[in-house]
C-alpha cells in the first residue's frame, strides 16, 4: 500500500507578491515626490512671478516719475527761452535804434563839418549867431565849436557889445544879460561858459532905456585873451 504524503505550501509565490508590494509601494512613492516636486516648483515659480511683477510695478512707476519730473523741467526751460528771447529781441531792436540815431547824428555832423570846417586844434569858431529885439530886451542864439577833442573842457565866458544909437549919438554898450549873472573870474557883463566840442547857447540881454541896438558883436574870451569874436545885426523890424 502506497503512502501519500502531502505537500509543503509553496514559498516562492508568497515572496513574489510581497516584492511586487514593494516595487508597487516604490513606484507610488516616485510618483508622489515628482508631483510634490511639480508643486513646490509651482509655488516657487509664483513667489518668483509676483516678485518680478512687484519691481516691474515699483520700476514703472519711478520711471513715471522720473518722466513727469522731465516734462517739468522742459516746460521750465521753454519758458526761459521764450522770456531770453523776447529779451534778446527787445535789446535788439533798441540797439538798431540807437545805431540808426547814432548814424543820422554822424551824417550830420559831417554835412557840417563840410559847411563849416573847424581851425586848427585847440581854435574855438563862432558857428551860428544871431539876435533880435523883444521890447526892453535882445534875445541871441549862438553855436560854438571847438576842434580840440579829447582835450580838457574850454573855459571861458561871453560877452556882447553892441553898437547902436542912443541920444542921438552912436555909442557902444556892454550888455548885461537880463536873467543869469556872469560867474566868478569873469569880465562884468560876461556870461560863464565852458564845453568840450560843441556848445549851444541862448538868453536874454538887457537893452538900456532909449538905446537902439544896430548890431551886437559876440566875444570869446580865455581868461582875459580874446579866442574868438563874431557879430550879427540887429534886424529892424524889431527895433524901438
Amino acid at each position: 500500500m502506497t503512502q501519500y504524503t502531502k505537500p509543503a505550501p509553496s514559498r516562492p509565490a508568497s515572496t513574489g507578491r510581497r516584492a511586487w508590494a514593494c516595487v508597487a509601494a516604490l513606484v507610488l512613492g516616485v510618483a508622489a515626490g515628482a508631483a510634490i516636486g511639480r508643486l513646490w516648483g509651482q509655488y516657487d515659480a509664483g513667489r518668483d512671478y509676483a516678485r518680478l511683477q512687484a519691481q516691474y510695478q515699483q520700476s514703472v512707476a519711478r520711471s513715471a516719475g522720473d518722466l513727469a519730473g522731465l516734462h517739468a523741467k522742459v516746460d521750465m526751460l521753454q519758458g526761459q527761452l521764450a522770456v531770453e528771447q523776447s529779451t534778446r529781441v527787445g535789446l535788439e531792436a533798441s540797439l538798431q535804434q540807437a545805431q540808426s540815431e547814432l548814424g543820422q547824428a554822424r551824417d550830420r555832423l559831417a554835412f557840417y563839418d563840410q559847411l563849416l570846417p573847424p581851425g586848427p586844434k585847440g581854435s574855438i569858431g563862432i558857428r551860428a549867431f544871431e539876435v533880435r529885439a523883444q521890447g526892453p530886451v535882445l534875445h541871441y542864439r549862438v553855436l560854438l565849436m571847438r576842434n580840440a577833442s579829447g582835450d580838457a573842457p574850454f573855459k571861458g565866458s561871453m560877452q556882447f557889445v553892441a553898437t547902436g544909437m542912443q541920444q542921438g549919438k552912436t555909442v557902444k554898450i556892454i550888455l548885461e544879460p537880463a536873467q543869469a549873472a556872469g560867474g566868478q573870474g569873469v569880465q562884468p557883463g560876461a556870461l560863464a561858459l565852458e564845453f568840450d566840442q560843441f556848445q549851444r547857447s541862448q538868453g536874454l540881454l538887457s537893452l538900456p532905456d532909449g538905446f537902439i541896438p544896430e548890431t551886437v558883436t559876440l566875444d570869446i574870451f580865455e581868461g582875459k585873451t580874446l579866442r574868438a569874436s563874431g557879430s550879427a545885426d540887429v534886424p529892424l523890424a524889431d527895433s524901438h
